[in-house]
């Protein structure tokens, strides 16, 4: 794998652990700056949910496999693109900073994940 993915696949998996803390230990700060205010078992659900993510991509990462990293990139595209056009309507429709943050945060990952696609795919090809 390319060190520009592994790169992405870090700074994913700090990004995600902060979020880790932040949902599990602070969700009434994280709620007072979002649209969607606090909900304890939802917020709580992301958290397990961003741990399951982190060992899928930790995994990718020690054992390198061409197919599995292709599906692993376009989970993360698709599933990049979706929340980050959650957080953009909601930051369009109540400007929450946390909203807007989110959106670009996950639009620069999408855009991150395909240029690592490419770089990665560009040379196995040659």
């Amino acid at each position: 794998m390319n060190k520009f993915l592994r790169v992405m696949f870090v700074f994913a998996i700090a990004a995600m652990s902060g979020a880790v803390v932040l949902q599990l230990f602070f969700p009434d700060d994280m709620a007072s700056h979002s649209a969607y205010r606090v909900s304890y078992g939802w917020q709580r659900e992301i958290a397990v949910w961003d741990i399951a993510v982190m060992i899928i991509l930790i995994a990718v990462n020690l054992k390198y496999d061409a197919y599995f990293l292709k599906t692993v990139l376009l989970a993360l595209i698709v599933g990049g693109i979706g929340i980050g056009t959650n957080h953009l309507v909601h930051f369009l429709d109540q400007r929450s900073l946390v909203n807007g943050v989110g959106a670009i945060e996950n639009y620069l990952l999408v855009l991150g994940w395909i240029v690592g696609w490419k770089l990665q795919f560009r040379k196995s090809r040659k």
